[in-house]
Parts: structure tokens; sequence; C-alpha cells
């Protein structure tokens, strides 16, 4: 019912999907016998659930053959909310609610994903060297090809007959927040500044941008994905310490829990995607910027063990090292790819 490029709000599907599939993408590209430049154009719906017209959601799902009880119930969902009011055994008569749907609701989600999934279809029926892959309301199109000047004609014409759709399903595209990148390994060979014509606005190449919260270069080798990191852990770092203040000097064993469920988890953030496990146990250079900042959020969280040895510290605390935690994350991350297979690679 729903393509393979539609990820988010599905069974088995995550955000971590999305970037391997990307990344997969961009990696046969280069692999090819043939020399060809990736660039990708990435759209984003403003107000996704909001802007949803209810009668093209409904007419998407009797097209798609689903029951009419579940029709019937979208429809129920999507308009004339009412509620009332319990206090002290007294209920009002029931009242009508004038409040937009949030999009944080998994409903919404899912509803969005058949409401443009009409968009991916026509997309994908197209023979051009294009690869499309939507997260909820980001809609990101990869172009590749020999020649940039193809490339920025293929993206145009994808962008059109998005903004036809746009037009025929009343909502709108945020044009401030497209993002134009290209992926390349040497880019000698390439006109790197080129720029793309978008109705009236220019958007000329980055050569980093941000996609689903994960910085990516030119050249995958995540080093604006890791500078990005060490820029927040300075943020993480005074919330734990405001944490510990306004909790009348949290206990060692809160702080530590604090760590392992926030910090840790923030610096590791979608790491599996360029984390590879070496055979060797030497670290290597990102693997050793990720593990100085625990060893700082270590020495911070364990204010009286600062002359300690960070290995003695990590004992002390019951916390393993980041190589070990980043295996660890990376072997389900494998298992789940390996029970589902979501992630393909250009034919």
């Amino acid at each position: 019912m729903l393509s393979d490029a539609q990820m988010r709000a599905r069974c088995k599907r995550f955000m971590i999907s999305t970037l391997n599939l990307l990344v997969d993408q961009i990696h046969t590209v280069w692999s090819c016998k043939i020399k060809y430049v990736a660039f990708m154009l990435s759209l984003n719906v403003v107000e996704m659930f909001n802007q949803v017209l209810h009668i093209r959601l409904l007419h998407t799902l009797k097209i798609k053959r689903t029951s009419d009880y579940i029709v019937e119930w979208a429809c129920s969902f999507l308009k004339d909310w009412e509620t009332l009011l319990k206090f002290n055994e007294q209920m009002n008569d029931m009242r009508k609610i004038n409040a937009d749907i949030s999009q944080r609701f998994l409903i919404s989600l899912i509803l969005f994903l058949f409401f443009n999934a009409s968009l991916i279809k026509k997309c994908k029926t197209l023979r051009i060297k294009i690869e499309m892959f939507n997260f909820v309301n980001d809609i990101n199109i990869l172009a590749y090809d020999r020649f940039i000047e193809e490339i920025c004609k293929t993206l145009s014409r994808m962008h059109n007959i998005c903004a036809k759709w746009v037009c025929t399903h009343d909502i709108t595209f945020a044009s401030e927040k497209y993002e134009f990148m290209h992926f390349i390994r040497k880019s000698k060979r390439f006109d790197m500044m080129t720029s793309i014509q978008i109705e009236s606005s220019v958007i000329k190449s980055k050569s980093d941008v941000q996609v689903l919260k994960v910085q990516l270069n030119m050249k995958l080798r995540w080093d604006a994905h890791l500078r990005q990191i060490e820029a927040n852990h300075v943020t993480w770092m005074l919330a734990l310490s405001w944490l510990e203040v306004f909790t009348w000097e949290a206990i060692f064993t809160k702080a530590r829990q604090i760590y392992s469920a926030v910090v840790r988890s923030k610096i590791a953030f979608e790491t599996s995607v360029w984390y590879q496990r070496e055979k060797e146990k030497k670290l290597s250079d990102k693997e050793c910027r990720l593990e100085t900042l625990q060893n700082q959020t270590l020495h911070h969280v364990a204010k009286i063990f600062k002359r300690v040895s960070i290995e003695t510290l990590k004992a002390k605390m019951y916390t393993s090292s980041l190589h070990v935690h980043l295996n660890m994350l990376q072997d389900k991350i494998m298992l789940r790819s390996w029970i589902n297979n979501c992630t393909q690679k250009i034919r």
C-alpha cells in the first residue's frame, strides 16, 4: 500500500533506516564504473498535518482499498471533535473543540504517509536517474549523473512535479528550508559552486547540510556531525550541572543514570551510520573524539574522582568504554536490518 521509500510511523522503519538508505545509495553511485556525481534536494512541508486536505486524504484511502470502517474512523478523527468536563461528579454537555490536529499523534503521521503516497509513486514511475525517500514531511530527492547540468535539469523537473502536486493537494513547501547539496569524492573533477533555479529563487549548493538531525558533508567523512556533537556537548554539560544544583545536589547514582540515559545517547546519536567495528583495538580519530567527550562528562559527574585514571573511573561508575557501547549499538542495528531488510541500494 505504501512505497518502500516512505519511512517513519511504519513497522521496523526508523530514522537510522532512512540514513542508511541514503548513505548506501550515495556509495552505490560512487562505486559505479562511470564517474557519477550525486546531488540532493531536500523539501519540507509547512505545518504538515494542519494543511492536509481531508477530502483528498479520504479519497486516497479509498483508492488504496482501505476498509470502509477505517475510512469512516479517519473521517471522524479529522473533524467534529467534542469533549466534556467532569468535576465533583458533575458533568457538562458535550462541546465542540475548534483546535488543530497535532502532528505529534502517531495516527497523524500514518495518515500523512497515505496522503503523500501519490507523490512518491508519481516520481518513482519516471525513468530518470533519481532516488527518493520520504520521512513524514521531509522529502529528499537524490539525483546522479555524469554532468551537473543534467542533474540540475532533473531536479528542476522533479520540483515542478512536486509543485503541481502541492497545488492539487492544497499544501505548501517551506521554500526557506530548501537544501541543495552535492556528494562527491574528488571535487576537482566537477564545479561545486553550481546552483539550481527553482521558481524565482536560486539555491546554491552546500558542502554540508543537516538531514534528520545528522550533519552530512559532501565526502561523507562525518566531521561536520562530530563538530555538531562537540558544540552541543557544552550545553549538555551545563544542563547536567544545573540539574544537579536544582535537585539539591543529585546523588551520584542518579547523576550516573542521567548520563547513561541522556548524555551518552546524545553522544552516540546515529553513529552507527558511519561507525564500523574495527578488528584491532586501536580507536579511530572519530571514536577518540567521542571517547574524549565521554571522559569529560564522567569526570564532571564523579567530582570526587577527578585525580583518578579514566579506567578506574569507568570501573567505579560501572560504565563501559564508548567503543564497547558503539559495538553493542552496531550489533543491534545489524540484527534489526537483517530481520527487516528495508534498506536497498540502487539497482
